[in-house]
């Protein structure tokens, strides 16, 4: 296992229907960070790979920094002029390891005269092509004193003194690593510091340089003091490891920063660092024919043994049965990784219930879930299609229950982010009686004839925000439910916000068709859909239904959508008559409705707004729409029906059908 600090959301609320999601925050321009240094700070051996793995989307960083270079030969060898040839916004520059005496003619300097004199040159000629330079202290040297007292005495004392002193004199913001790596050392001891060194070629422990642990943690000091002395570059970095998140731990107020986890109470600097959980380090092989199940589980369990933490997938194809997910987790997928899903029915066997399955993911009762990186989860679904389009032919039964991808349920303060999804023998990615989800950047992905492979599917869920994500499946791309309610609700799915996704094929924004507990305040707004099924769906039917209210989808693009809005009271067919029946609990009842600002074209028609004779659609408010579509849109069993600014292009027939429907706003031939 290895040290970092958890990725997560940035922390700015902002409210929508009710809920408090991230915001990012990009700089207007995109800044460049160089580093500048000795092998202390490289990729290979030194902070910088750590420190650029806190870097977001929103800042560049180039790293110029080479092994066995002093303040004097890294200049004089022409490195300092190939770096201010990247004309960055911001120089970091570290230097004294190899500037001690007994380094050599061409790198030794004197801490009091040269020394300074090299490094306040990295100053001026950093300013004078306008970039910001950011002097910092040498890393320490793990040197302890022999004394077995615990304490490190360090040789590079004279040359951090000699940073300092420059930076008071040229007012340059200076960064501390040197105390704050002393400090972290000391606390931690000699033994567990062992962790993050290297080894050398002699089999002796290298204690001035750093392994990939001790880059990330020694990256996330920089990144710490970094802001503090240049809160302009704050937005460009994952605030979960800044000194402020950290000190806020397990803290909600209504943001998404997850709490971290120190390896022991000595570990904890600021709270904010974080046991890493590699796969690999407990057995999974990742090459695709090896099963790894009792691998990634035991590093799970691991995990969530230590209070929570990151398991890491690194890039490679893991095969595996179901598994457990536990609370305070992040289950991290890194560019490459696949974790694959068995394709053995028996092997998603629930013994809880007889012909029952489990999910290929499975969380219950947790709190604080990230699922996130570059990496892919697939779930197998080749096998198990071909029998269940084969029993729709034949209008049979399934052969057998399929198990889903990912099931989260009762579950609070979850992240899914930056993955991809696909191929799950049913639904892929299903939160239910969850509360605080966020749901980033995911793109999920099925053949558009698989059955039932619906994207992500909330079911009774409250405080749910979906952004970002390319969804092109067999079924719905989102579907609300409510199939029971909540005590202590007005809606089993409530506060529901939908933005800026691509919906590609699938069967559109769906709600229902289980709406029994309750469905309200869902937000949809600048969405685009291509060549779904749906566009804007509400269905269900009596014995199935509830209250659905609040709805508003604003500024929506669909292009070849065979129904755009398909508002319905009747699953899964229309009939051409109905009769008028009693009122039940379970009569869906849909009302307070917008749609505006949308444009789509159709291959089939407008769409649909038809109640149930008992019980009309009521309150629903078009403003600012033209769909061109063969057929007009049908109107029925509806009242308060408003309509601004809509035109419906209608290739045969009227734009608006009615029947036992008022619709206040029309004109003729619109």
């Amino acid at each position: 296992m290895r040290l970092s600090s958890a990725a997560f959301l940035p922390a700015a609320a902002l409210f929508v229907a009710g809920f408090s999601f991230a915001q990012e925050r990009a700089p207007s321009h995109k800044p460049v960070i160089v580093l500048v240094g000795d092998s202390t700070v490289t990729d290979t051996s030194g902070w910088g790979l750590g420190f650029k793995r806190y870097l977001n989307d929103n800042a560049e960083c180039t790293n110029t920094a080479a092994n066995g270079r002093s303040s004097k030969s890294f200049i004089n060898e022409g490195r300092w002029k190939q770096a201010l040839a990247i004309k960055g916004d911001y120089y970091l520059i570290q230097f004294g390891h190899n500037d001690e005496h007994g380094k050599g003619p061409d790198r030794e300097t004197d801490a009091n005269t040269t020394y300074h004199d090299f490094m306040a040159r990295y100053v001026e000629e950093a300013r004078s092509i306008g970039a910001k330079p950011i002097l910092v202290t040498s890393l320490v040297r793990r040197q302890w004193d022999k004394s077995g007292n615990g304490r490190i005495n360090s040789s590079l004392v004279p040359y951090v003194e000699g940073v300092k002193k420059l930076a008071a004199e040229k007012n340059v913001p200076l960064i501390d690593l040197h105390a704050r790596s002393k400090e972290l050392c000391e606390r931690l001891g000699k033994e567990k510091c062992i962790e993050f060194s290297p080894m050398k070629n002699t089999n002796e422990v290298d204690n001035t340089h750093l392994n990939e642990k001790g880059s990330v943690l020694f990256g996330q000091l920089v990144v710490e003091e970094l802001v503090k002395v240049a809160p302009d570059l704050e937005a460009c970095f994952r605030e979960q490891s800044t000194s402020e998140i950290a000190a806020r731990g397990a803290t909600r107020t209504g943001h998404y920063a997850r709490p971290t986890t120190a390896l022991d109470h000595s570990l904890a600097v600021g709270g904010s660092i974080v046991i890493i959980f590699n796969v690999r380090d407990y057995g999974a092989v990742g090459d695709g024919t090896t099963l790894d199940t009792a691998a990634i589980q035991k590093a799970i369990d691991e995990c969530g043994n230590a209070g929570g933490g990151a398991v890491v997938f690194p890039a490679g194809n893991f095969l595996s049965k179901p598994i457990l997910l536990r609370s305070n987790l992040t289950f991290q997928l890194e560019e490459g990784a696949i974790l694959k899903a068995t394709d053995e029915p028996a092997d998603f066997s629930d013994p809880k219930e007889e012909k029952g399955v489990i999910a290929f993911v499975n969380g219950k009762n947790l709190t604080n879930i990230t699922i996130n990186g570059k990496g892919t989860i697939d779930g197998s679904g080749e096998r198990w299609w071909p029998p269940v389009k084969e029993a729709k032919k034949t209008g049979q039964p399934e052969p057998q229950r399929r198990p889903r991808m990912i099931v989260l349920s009762k579950c609070k303060d979850i992240l899914i982010q930056g993955v991809t999804l696909q191929n799950s023998p049913s639904f892929h990615l299903v939160p239910t009686d969850c509360e605080d989800v966020i749901i980033d950047s995911v793109t999920i992905r099925a053949p558009a004839d698989s059955p039932n492979t619906d994207a992500i599917d909330p079911s009774a869920c409250k405080n749910v925000l979906i952004r970002k994500c390319i969804l092109d499946v067999g079924d719905d791309n989102v579907a609300l439910k409510s199939g029971h309610s909540v005590p202590g609700r007005s809606a089993a799915c409530e506060d529901i916000t939908v933005v800026d996704c691509t919906f590609l094929h699938g069967h559109g924004m769906s709600i229902g068709s289980e709406t029994v507990g309750g469905v309200r305040n869902l937000t949809v707004r600048n969405c685009t859909f291509k060549d779904t099924v749906s566009g804007l769906r509400v269905k269900s039917y009596r014995g199935r239904g509830g209250l659905v209210e609040n709805i508003t989808c604003t500024d929506i693009k669909m292009t070849d959508v065979k129904t755009p809005i398909d508002i319905s009271s009747y699953y899964p067919k229309i009939p051409k008559e109905d009769t008028a029946q009693p009122v039940t609990p379970e009569t869906p009842i849909y009302r307070n409705i917008r749609i505006a600002n949308l444009t789509a074209t159709s291959p089939r028609s407008a769409g649909f707004i038809v109640g149930l004779p008992e019980c009309v659609v009521s309150n629903v408010v078009l403003e600012n729409i033209h769909i061109s579509a063969p057929a007009g849109m049908t109107v029925r069993n509806a009242k308060e029906i408003r309509v601004k600014n809509v035109k419906v292009d209608a290739a045969k027939g009227e734009p608006f059908l009615l029947e036992n429907a008022s619709v206040e706003g029309l004109n003729p031939g619109k």
